[in-house]
Formats: structure tokens, C-alpha cells, sequence
């Protein structure tokens, strides 16, 4: 699985070198890559343009399905709650991430204030699969960030 967090990882530096936002994400059989997906909220105008969710999709639009139950999402970043949902609602199995939330820095977009509920939510939804997520940490966990913020600072 290390493999599969460093290509999720390299996905979000990919996209990070786009200016987009740093995230990627794998959907995966039995250790092979089924779909990828990036974050395009920022060039979509689209909030919920996260890279589990684009994956999910594009493992769906792929297989000719609208359920990857058994399968597992392999993340750049600890998914937030409308990926957790996502992944749930379709049945993934795991979701295994190199970045905890922890480790994000501020990445300069205007976002609105949510409030506390996103962060309630992402809590609950741990609290009620707990075997579902599972960190893997990796030495390049933050370099995603990192390109992003140099390559913000370029513009």
C-alpha cells in the first residue's frame, strides 16, 4: 500500500504544479488502480470537486457502476467529510490517507466559515467506522502543500 499512498501523493504535487489545490486520490482492487482523481474546486468553481470524490466518479464512470463496494480509496490527505461521505455512501471498504488533517497548512483560498459541523461531522463519521480510515504515513506527506504554497508565492 506504501506505493499506492506515493502515487496519491504524487497525483496532489501534480496537481499542486497546476495551481490547483494539493490533494489526489486512487480508487484500488486488489492492489491495482482502478480510477485517480484530483481536487479541481478552484478551476471548477465547484466545492466539492475533491479528489476521492473525482475518483469515486471516474472509478463508477469505468466500471459501469454506481456501487465499488469492496474497494478501497487511497488518499494524499485524511479525507474531510464530504469525501468520508462519498466513500461510505458507495461502499468503499478503506480509505487510507498519507496527510492527517493536522498537516495542512493555510492554503490561501477564500473558503466560507463553516462553522464547528463539518468538523462534528468528520468526527462522527469516524466515530462510527473506525476500522475505515487508516493513516500511512509517509516522509513526503507535506510536500504537496509545500509545492503549492511555493508555486501560489510564484504567481
Amino acid at each position: 500500500m506504501n506505493q499506492l499512498i506515493e502515487q496519491a501523493i504524487d497525483l496532489a504535487i501534480q496537481n499542486a504544479d497546476q495551481a490547483e489545490l494539493p490533494f489526489g486520490a486512487l480508487v484500488v482492487r486488489d492492489g491495482a488502480i482502478i480510477a485517480e482523481g484530483i481536487n479541481t474546486a478552484l478551476r471548477d468553481h465547484d466545492p466539492i470537486a475533491h479528489g476521492e470524490v473525482a475518483a469515486v466518479r471516474n472509478a463508477c464512470r469505468k466500471l459501469g457502476v454506481l456501487h465499488l463496494t469492496g474497494l478501497v480509496v487511497v488518499s494524499s490527505c485524511e479525507p474531510c467529510a464530504i469525501c468520508h461521505a462519498v466513500c461510505a455512501g458507495v461502499g468503499v471498504t478503506r480509505i487510507l490517507y498519507a496527510a492527517p488533517k493536522e498537516m495542512v497548512p493555510d492554503l490561501g483560498y477564500p473558503a466560507p466559515d463553516p462553522g464547528p459541523l463539518p468538523g462534528r461531522m468528520q468526527v462522527a463519521l469516524r466515530a462510527l467506522a473506525p476500522d475505515q480510515l487508516e493513516h500511512v504515513p509517509s516522509e513526503r506527506a507535506a510536500e504537496p502543500f509545500t509545492r503549492y504554497l511555493a508555486r501560489k508565492a510564484e504567481a
